[in-house]
C-alpha cells in the first residue's frame, strides 16, 4: 500500500487526536512535520517521536514531500496564509486539505470515534470544554 506524506498544523485536542491516529501502524500517513507553537501534547507526543516541529513556512518548504497539509487549528486565515504561501512558493503539488475532507479522512482512519467540531472558534471551545467538566 502506498504511503502519504502529511504535514499537521495545529496540535491541540484535535489535531493531537489526528496526529495519534495517523501515527498508527496501520495508518497509510507517514506525518512528514507538524506546525504548534504551544507546548501541547500533541506536540510533546511529536517530539518524543521525532516529527520535526516547525513553521508555515518550513512546511511550504518541503513541496514535494509533503502531499496533503492539515490545518487543524481552527483558524480559517492559517489555511488562507498557508494557501498563499503554497501559491507564491510555485508549489501546485501540495493541497490544504478543506474541512470536509479532513473529516472523510477521520473516518476512514479512526472508524467510529468522533472528531470534534473543525469548525468552532477557539472561544467556543474553550465554552464547549469549560461546560464538559462542570457535567
Amino acid at each position: 500500500m502506498e504511503n502519504h506524506n502529511v504535514a499537521i498544523i495545529g496540535l491541540g485536542r484535535i489535531g493531537t487526536a489526528f496526529l495519534r491516529k495517523a501515527m498508527s501502524d496501520d495508518c497509510v500517513m507517514k506525518v512528514k512535520a507538524v506546525c504548534e507553537m504551544c507546548g501541547t501534547p500533541g506536540r510533546k507526543l511529536a517530539e518524543e517521536k521525532g516529527i520535526p516541529i516547525v513553521d508555515l513556512s518550513d512546511i511550504v518548504e518541503l513541496g514535494l514531500g509533503v502531499e496533503v497539509i492539515f490545518d487543524l487549528t481552527g483558524d480559517n486565515n492559517v489555511s488562507r496564509i498557508l494557501r498563499e504561501k503554497l501559491c507564491n512558493s510555485g508549489n501546485t503539488y501540495t493541497d490544504v486539505a478543506s474541512q470536509r475532507l479532513t473529516r472523510l479522512v477521520w473516518t476512514l482512519i479512526a472508524g467510529d470515534e468522533y472528531l470534534p467540531d473543525l469548525g468552532k472558534s477557539k472561544s467556543q471551545i474553550y465554552a464547549d470544554m469549560m461546560l464538559e467538566g462542570k457535567r
